[in-house]
């Protein structure tokens, strides 16, 4: 607790430049002035990144989509890998990651559907991410996350948690690809503080569409009348991006992957994200 608000009956955490006092019995929020949001010192030792994969990946997978950042991070980066919770034995991402990655397990953080907009939600977020500040209290300290796709979004989710009290600090985080938010409205409660205090870098590809990641399943959604809703943004990450205090944001050419495949880009790309963390945490 910050000090602020009344003396009994309330906690208090720093948000964006402003104190966030919530009685410890209720859901109502009142603001103060306070000091600017900090990341938490981590002395000499080399900043700790937790990676979350996308849909239907794994520690092993995920290692090999970022085989051309992991030399880079090499003695500068501790990167640690969270793998989802449940196993994925069958569906569309299942057919497709077996396809490229044939005998790897699959896992997922959540389910995923989508909402009415044709953005992403999840079927149990508020679980997803209590298992996930149940692991990263495990894996601590950290000192940020990096994500892909499905793990984009909820490296999101948790940093929002972070800036609200309500789950462990978060200095920085790397969002590879996130798709629509369209989880915001599941847990507003994260996003009602407004824009999220710590610096993110927002990693996205010119073809991506609001589909990217389960293409069949949007696309089948299309046909039987889904109605996409883009709120004026050709690219998805830019609604992302609204969320943000200290966006930074890089783009490339190609679709929805982890990394570019074009090898100077690529460099660019993973280049951006080690001094983006070395930076920011």
């Amino acid at each position: 607790s910050t000090g602020a608000g009344p003396a009994t009956g309330w906690v208090s955490i720093v948000l964006k430049e402003k104190v966030l006092c919530q009685r410890t019995s209720s859901d109502d929020w009142t603001f103060v002035e306070s000091p600017v949001w900090q990341p938490s010192a981590r002395g000499d030792r080399k900043p700790r990144i937790v990676c979350l994969h996308g849909t239907a990946c794994c520690e092993k997978i995920f290692k090999m989509q970022l085989a051309k950042l992991l030399p880079k991070a090499q003695g500068k980066l501790d990167l640690v890998f969270l793998e989802g919770r449940t196993k994925i034995e069958a569906g569309p991402a299942f057919d497709t990651m077996q396809k490229f990655f044939p005998g790897c397990p699959n896992f997922m953080y959540d389910k995923v559907a989508l909402d009415s907009k044709g953005w992403r939600i999840y079927d149990d977020p508020q679980g997803a991410l209590g298992w996930l500040q149940q692991r990263l209290k495990e894996l601590a300290p950290f000192d940020g996350l990096l994500g892909f796709s499905q793990g984009a979004n909820f490296s999101l989710m948790l940093a929002a948690q972070a800036a609200c009290g309500l789950g462990l600090p978060v200095g920085c985080a790397v969002l590879l690809c996130p798709n629509a938010p369209g989880f915001v409205e599941q847990v507003p409660e994260l996003f009602a503080g407004g824009p999220l205090p710590m610096p993110i870098l927002v990693v996205s590809g010119e073809q991506e569409g609001y589909g990217a990641g389960m293409e069949p399943v949007f696309e089948a959604a299309l046909k039987q009348g889904l109605e996409l809703d883009t709120k004026g943004e050709d690219a998805v990450a830019a609604h992302v991006v609204k969320l943000l205090a200290r966006p930074e944001v890089l783009v490339h050419k190609e679709g929805h992957v982890p990394l570019p495949r074009d090898k100077q880009k690529c460099e660019e790309v993973v280049d951006r994200i080690v001094s983006f963390i070395l930076a920011s945490c």
